[in-house]
């Protein structure tokens, strides 16, 4: 008879209840829009009063580790910004949200730019690895240099990973 109601347990589903992550920092892991510099990330999702309204602020920071080795080899340069996160929808272990960032930027070591990213993504996390914060995101990258339009843009997929305390 405890074996039938452990098995009966045991196959029954557990409920989840969507990730609250106010007042949490993640720190982890992202890469940028089309590039091939890498960086380090934080995240501090904001305090609000009201449980349909998500925000969050994150600051990045990354530096290309590749070294020319030949003319056709070039230094893919520095990376350091932050950006504004907003919840759209809050789902049982998974957020969809849209961000837009700032950040100064170094193309090819040569030229220093102001980027500005706007993004949609999602965040999810995995059953029994709830601190842990996988991201897709699809966004642009709007490059201005030395003139006052836009020098280039470029977008793609990214990814990240946040471990959060």
């Amino acid at each position: 008879m405890r074996t039938a109601l452990l098995a009966l347990a045991l196959l029954l589903p557990s409920t989840t209840e969507a990730r609250d992550l106010r007042e949490h920092v993640g720190v982890g892991f992202s890469n940028q829009f089309s590039s091939s510099v890498n960086s380090i990330s934080a995240r501090y999702h904001l305090p609000t009063r009201s449980p349909t309204i998500r925000m969050s602020v994150e600051g990045t920071v990354g530096v290309s580790l590749m070294m020319p080795t030949s003319a056709q080899t070039t230094y893919n340069g520095w990376f350091a910004g932050a950006r504004l996160l907003y919840g759209l929808v809050a789902e049982d272990n998974m957020t969809l949200y849209t961000a837009i960032g700032g950040a100064l930027a170094s193309l090819e070591g040569t030229e220093t730019v102001v980027r500005l990213q706007p993004s949609m993504g999602a965040e999810f996390f995995l059953y029994g690895l709830e601190n842990l914060g996988f991201s897709t995101e699809w966004g642009l990258n709007f490059d201005m240099g030395k003139t006052s339009t836009f020098d280039s843009v470029s977008g793609g997929p990214a990814v990240a990973v946040h471990y959060y305390f």
